[in-house]
């Protein structure tokens, strides 16, 4: 990459000049003007925006997202309203997917480097180190906004960003009670969870919470081979936690899966061990993603807005960019979708069958 020594030297003019021309100052000959012209065009120059910004005093207009898994349609749909937000307002965004977790520390630093304009957090973990640089950034006028599950206990070190952050929230708990409820009001006693929590932290995650809190307030009990934890968050995972199921042989009529993905990944095994769905078995899902319309059958799920998660993200962070103080706390609706993978339970249904 060509440098601004280099401009000058090919245009035969000295450093100033050339930057004045670069910069858009006045005082130059149109002659020189010329030559640099040229000179940037004949060796590509691309201007440091960032050194800009810190000469001129303003953005760099770029932002930053960190998003747990790109490859999922949930983060995807929110990113992509991100994204569209930004692009309205000549932003550009620099988005880093954090499902490996070693990553979001460097994201992080990168962030610093590039004077990044503002940051917005999707369900990515983070760590105590990777706080300090949030705080970091908070502490440079770096505005920070972060999507997240109410009543989420994993991450008790966020807390404190609380009041310096803005916050889109939903409750994932409620969502997980009313798809339980509706399980048993198509009169499903005995049914299955397949979670991507591992299995000792799974009574902290909203969403296990919720399945818990539903079948207890039903009168059902809490059977631990009805559940299977520690699923990758994909189709895979659902494919293997539906396997594990079948193999178990202990007699669900229904199974609440933990989202979209491991949902299609249960319908996949189910398919294949020739289990019918929802004749036989019953699956109900979270965040209802347009994937959930286009499965065989279409899913019931629980409706997480993403949209709306995004817009609200990259407004905020841009109303703090030119100095305003925008609402910070942002809550969102969920409700249930009904489709076709759920049914009543049969009456001469075998438990023994799933």
């Amino acid at each position: 990459m060509s440098t601004l020594k280099e401009v000058a030297k090919h245009a035969g003019v000295s450093i100033s000049t050339a930057s004045r021309v670069i910069n858009g100052k006045e005082y130059v000959s149109t002659e020189a003007r010329q030559k640099v012209t040229r000179a940037i065009r004949e060796l590509d120059y691309q201007p440091n925006l960032i050194a800009q910004s810190l000469v001129k005093g303003r953005e760099t207009r770029q932002l930053g997202i960190l998003v747990y898994d790109i490859s999922n349609s949930y983060f995807a749909e929110i990113t992509m309203a991100f994204e569209a937000v930004a692009y309205q307002h000549d932003y550009t965004v620099i988005l880093c997917n954090t499902a490996e977790g070693t990553r979001t520390l460097k994201y992080l630093d990168m962030f610093m480097q590039r004077q990044i304009d503002g940051v917005a957090i999707i369900g990515s973990q983070l760590e105590t180190e990777e706080i300090s640089r949030l705080q970091l950034l908070l502490q440079r006028g770096v505005p920070i906004a972060m999507a997240r599950e109410k009543g989420w206990l994993l991450n008790p070190l966020l807390d404190v960003l609380d009041n310096q952050t803005g916050i889109v929230e939903f409750d994932t708990s409620e969502g997980a009670r009313m798809a339980i409820d509706y399980l048993v009001s198509q009169g499903h006693r005995r049914i299955g969870g397949l979670f991507t929590v591992e299995r000792d932290r799974l009574w902290d995650d909203p969403r296990a919470q919720g399945f818990r809190q539903a079948l207890e307030k039903n009168g059902l009990q809490i059977n631990e081979d009805l559940m299977v934890a520690d699923l990758k968050t994909s189709q895979s995972g659902g494919f293997l936690g539906m396997s594990k199921l079948i193999h178990q042989k202990i007699g669900c009529t229904a199974v609440f899966a933990y989202n979209d993905e491991v949902a299609i990944g249960a319908l996949a095994h189910c398919r294949q061990a020739g289990i019918r769905v929802p004749e036989e078995l019953s699956i109900v899902s979270m965040d209802d993603t347009e994937h959930s319309l286009y499965t065989n059958p279409p899913l019931t799920s629980v409706r997480i807005p993403r949209r709306e998660q995004g817009e609200f993200l990259a407004e905020y962070l841009l109303a703090r960019v030119r100095g305003k103080n925008p609402p910070s706390r942002f809550s969102l609706p969920v409700y249930l979708t009904l489709r076709q993978s759920v049914s009543q339970v049969p009456n001469n249904h075998d438990l023994g069958r799933v």
